[in-house]
């Protein structure tokens, strides 16, 4: 039965479907013009008029399900038919060729469907967390998915030996409008397919973290080990907005590194995975051992660190001008520089890693962090904590609000 899937898809895409259907329908319609019963001037070009006739269409969805209705053979029966004309017998076989076409193309469609969404099995064996990223792409060429796709939801649990327990992975292929789910049935990757019938099927949300770069992630990140766990479980989200500073961390996409979050940043929005280890308590029964997340797409509305708190300062090192924020004796200044420190609104740059530019004005603390700005591209900034040093996006006004205080 898969050779002639395989079989339908391929005349299907390749074309050769379409060049016997329309070859088939013209030869049909040489045919019986030379089947004509008198002379007609135009008769050729009447023949194809009927023939379109018969196949115009009036199509509309009831609850999602499109409804077809054959308006012009319609139109064609119940006012055309019995009207004397010459040639009515050939004209009226090219109508009905029309209407045949139609429905020959919606069952061939319908065929193609039943192909192209059909359930696979993949036998291919050994799986675990070391493989998980091949496979799927092995499975993504052999379904014919586009190149990116969204992840939608995403869960996998596995032993100490990285073999996999449970997946549940339901990802979205908007190119090919499909809806696939990946999971795993005794031993072998088993594969649901559905097509995506109408627009409230399809999941948006510009902090998505597409399938490809989440596989990567969890290929590449060090992800602690516990001695009591017997089960680790990563889950896929798409808002985490909700979550606990002090577990939180974010990736950085050039090396894979993890940087801890800040305690008092705000998470606007984000989507990452929740990571779990657990221990066995008793049969059917587990336990949490901890839990953590890793932020792979965000927005985030920085205090960096609680300003009020810590030592602030601002380098300018063009004019080697530095000003601690405590050094600043207006008050109403103080407070301005304070407030607009605790508004950045920053945004993780998804650019190219490697940015070729120096921030040449930087905001400090004693902590060791910093977010330097650059005068020659005031909407990109670099925020280095310890040696690790990520790009982001943010207001192109900040850098001379800043630097005012160092122009002083």
């Amino acid at each position: 039965m898969e050779y002639i899937y395989k079989f339908i898809e391929f005349a299907e895409e390749s074309g050769m479907i379409n060049l016997i259907f329309w070859g088939a329908i013209i030869a049909y319609l040489i045919h019986i013009y030379y089947k004509k019963e008198e002379n007609e001037k135009y008769l050729a070009l009447k023949l194809v008029g009927f023939f379109i006739l018969g196949g115009f269409r009036l199509e509309f969805a009831f609850n999602w399900y499109p409804i077809i209705i054959p308006a012009g053979f319609l139109l064609y029966w119940f006012l055309l038919k019995n009207k004397e004309r010459p040639n009515s017998i050939i004209k009226k076989k090219a109508t009905i060729l029309g209407v045949l076409m139609l429905y020959s193309t919606i069952l061939s469609n319908i065929i193609y469907d039943v192909a192209d969404y059909r359930d696979i099995k993949f036998d291919i064996k050994n799986i675990s967390m070391d493989t998980l990223k091949e496979d799927y792409e092995t499975i993504k060429n052999e379904l014919g998915l586009s190149w990116e796709t969204d992840i939608v939801n995403f869960e996998v649990k596995y032993d100490n030996n990285k073999k996999i327990k449970l997946l549940d992975m339901y990802i979205e292929d908007k190119v090919n409008n499909k809806l696939v789910s990946i999971g795993i049935y005794n031993g072998d990757y088993s594969v649901k397919q559905s097509k995506i019938s109408n627009k409230g099927q399809i999941v948006e949300n510009e902090f998505n973290t597409t399938t490809e770069e989440l596989l990567e992630i969890i290929d590449n990140i060090e992800l602690k080990k516990y001695d009591k766990a017997d089960i680790y479980t990563i889950k896929y989200e798409n808002d985490l907005s909700y979550i606990e500073n002090k577990k939180a961390y974010i990736v950085n996409s050039s090396n894979y590194s993890t940087d801890k979050l800040y305690p008092n940043s705000d998470i606007i929005k984000a989507s990452g995975i929740m990571y779990i280890p657990m221990e066995k308590v008793s049969e059917g029964s587990w336990s949490n051992i901890d839990y953590k997340y890793y932020l792979t797409n965000y927005e985030i509305f920085s205090n960096e660190e609680n300003y009020e708190d810590v030592e602030i300062t601002i380098e300018n090192i063009n004019n080697n001008k530095r000003v601690l924020i405590d050094d600043i004796y207006d008050i109403y200044e103080k407070h301005k520089l304070m407030e607009e420190l605790n508004s950045i609104h920053i945004t993780r740059w998804n650019g190219e890693s490697d940015v070729d530019l120096e921030p040449d004005l930087f905001i400090k603390d004693n902590d060791g962090n910093r977010l330097g700005l650059c005068s020659k591209d005031k909407g990109l900034a670099r925020r280095d904590i310890g040696e690790t040093s990520v790009w982001y996006i943010v207001p192109s006004d900040l850098y001379d609000k800043i630097n005012i205080y160092t122009m002083k």
